[in-house]
């Protein structure tokens, strides 16, 4: 038989772990990472809310808080633009939920990633009534700081902006407006990391402190807890890839304990619809389930519907909303599915050894282009650049591109460097966006590779073994030692998945599953039973390892949810 293992993390209520009751292998983890004794061991495993830092060391932070509060005070109109992606739109609900809990209805725009694409539009605000946007606060959320001439033409039309974002600041000046963005080297977050919705978070903690100390509104501002609110920044936070610094970790097992409580009924059926139960998530779950089914509506042009759903009070109207995203969630794996062969179909692989990049154009779905270019980066370990054709205003065919790239070399770098080629782009090191005429296309992607390979000739990308943990699969999956591995959660950038060797492992049964039985179902011999375990993409090894049964077994252990029921079993990685 094969074990069902369905343990949660029970910390000592004190918030002090005795190091002595570690195992041996989770403090080689630790130690790897730099941390060692019960202090720093107490502080990583069991990361408390107060030691978050405080929102008045963030730059901007008062002039910020300054405009919302005379907004809220006088009763003017305030507007919430997001981005389409999982952390703009969890941060935009983040926000609407907040000033909807202090009394405050305010209005939120998601742009269509398909018409209107990234960042501030224009063309939006022209459209609006003259009496709409006259003293208009507008608040940005992961978005904005690349936007400075649009700001500038809504300040014009008579409007005030907050820009809360964390991508790369413009090459140039930045947008004459109150900024929220730690990517300014004088702001107190500058090295933290945050993601957008981090960054909107902090601006609501930030409000609810001046409301607290001048106490002129009616609300109860003691019962409005921000902890509930983490909800909304663990998912941003986790499906946005973002380093995991201390407060990112902190913020984010804040947050899955939020979840697990969710005061908000859209959370709760995303939860439904992903098989996850009592609110019990990781990293993974966010990563692969959650993340992606939420980010579906934006690549495929209705990310109006995350809002809707994260911020409706109708249980009803959230379970409505969720199946619409299961579908279009579907529908985007369909896409995917397609566009990845015909990116692959045009791809010169013999050139991309010389080029140390990939420059791809052609019918890809935009809102796609992300997911390709990052299927790429995983295949071929360089960075990608990928385009879909679309149409200009003035019927011009324009590219729009999504870039991912691999440790050490900035994309974003080297669209600033082709910035004369491009319409519009922006973004960070690890992924950034652009959109240029189709007829620069080739010049474009001359002067990109020409700068990515530059790039790498100047800061070689030195390959790294990751580090490997000697640990059977037997103590692995005890109860205990689950317990432990939880504890370390948060996973992500800076905190990598640690990966476990056991070198003596026999295999006892193995089967080939999936659509084309590329993936290897195993059972692992134990003590007292045999574990369950799967290896993605390693299904043609199922002969040779019926030949030899005793293996050398790399693995991390996961979660796996099947209707209702949630057990832990071995992701295998090599064997």
């Amino acid at each position: 038989m094969t074990s069902a293992i369905t343990v949660n993390p029970s910390p000592p209520q004190n918030g002090i772990i005795d190091v002595k009751e570690i195992p041996q292998v989770f403090l080689e983890i630790l130690q790897k990472k730099g941390i060692e004794g019960n202090d720093a061991i107490s502080r990583f495993l069991l990361p408390k809310l107060a030691d978050l830092p405080k929102p008045s060391i963030m730059a901007g932070m008062e002039e910020a808080v300054d405009l919302v509060v005379e907004y809220l005070v006088e009763g003017k109109r305030i507007l919430i633009w997001g981005d389409y992606d999982v952390d703009g739109t969890t941060g935009t609900a983040l926000l609407v939920n907040f000033f909807k809990k202090l009394g405050k209805e305010v209005d939120w725009h998601i742009p269509n990633r398909l018409n209107e694409g990234y960042g501030l539009n224009a063309e939006w605000f022209t459209r609006q009534k003259n009496n709409y946007l006259s003293d208009l606060l507008l608040i940005t959320v992961d978005c904005g700081i690349s936007n400075g001439s649009v700001i500038e033409k809504f300040k014009e039309m008579g409007g005030k902006t907050i820009i809360t974002d964390h991508h790369s600041l413009p090459k140039n000046s930045l947008p004459d407006c109150v900024i929220l963005n730690p990517s300014q080297k004088n702001c107190g977050f500058h090295r933290e990391h945050l993601a957008g919705v981090g960054v909107a978070f902090y601006l609501a903690a930030g409000i609810r402190s001046r409301l607290l100390s001048i106490g002129n509104l009616s609300h109860d501002l003691r019962q409005l807890k921000l902890k509930y609110f983490l909800a909304f920044v663990a998912l941003g936070t986790v499906a946005d890839v973002v380093k995991v610094s201390a407060t990112n970790r902190i913020l984010v097992r804040g947050g899955f304990e939020a979840i697990k409580n969710s005061a908000f009924p859209g959370i709760t059926a995303l939860l439904d619809s992903c098989d996850i139960h009592n609110g019990e998530i990781g990293s993974e779950d966010v990563g692969f389930l959650l993340g992606p089914l939420i980010n579906a509506a934006g690549r495929i042009g209705d990310s109006e519907t995350v809002v809707k759903l994260l911020t409706t009070e109708d249980a009803a109207e959230a379970d409505i909303l969720t199946k619409k995203l299961v579908k279009l969630n579907l529908k985007r794996k369909s896409i995917c599915s397609s566009d990845f062969k015909l990116a692959l179909e045009k791809i010169s692989k013999n050139l991309i050894s010389e080029d140390k990049c990939i420059v791809v154009s052609g019918e890809i779905h935009q809102g796609i282009a992300g997911i390709v270019a990052s299927r790429l980066v995983d295949m071929f370990m360089v960075p990608a650049i990928v385009f879909g054709a679309t149409k200009g205003d003035n019927g011009e065919r324009l590219l729009v591109g999504s870039a991912r790239s691999v440790e050490g070399v900035s994309v974003v770098e080297a669209l600033d460097n082709t910035s004369g080629l491009l319409l519009k782009h922006g973004g960070h090191a690890m992924a950034a966006g652009a959109t240029l005429a189709e007829d620069n296309f080739l010049e474009f992607g001359v002067k990109f590779k020409s700068f990515i390979r530059n790039l790498v000739k100047e800061r070689p990308v030195r390959k790294t073994n990751a580090a490997v943990f000697a640990c059977e699969v037997d103590e692995m999956m005890s109860k205990k030692w689950l317990t432990f591995y939880e504890l370390l959660e948060p996973f992500g950038p800076g905190n990598e998945l640690p990966v476990f060797i056991d070198k003596n492992a026999s295999i006892v049964d193995s089967k080939r599953v999936g659509k084309e039985a590329e993936h290897l179902q195993v059972a692992v011999r134990g003590k007292y039973s045999n574990y369950k375990g799967i290896g993605f993409g390693l299904g043609e090894r199922r002969s040779e390892i019926q030949g030899t049964p005793r293996r050398e077994l790399r693995y991390t252990p996961t979660k796996n949810r099947f209707r209702g029921r949630t057990s832990w079993q071995i992701k295998i990685t090599d064997i």
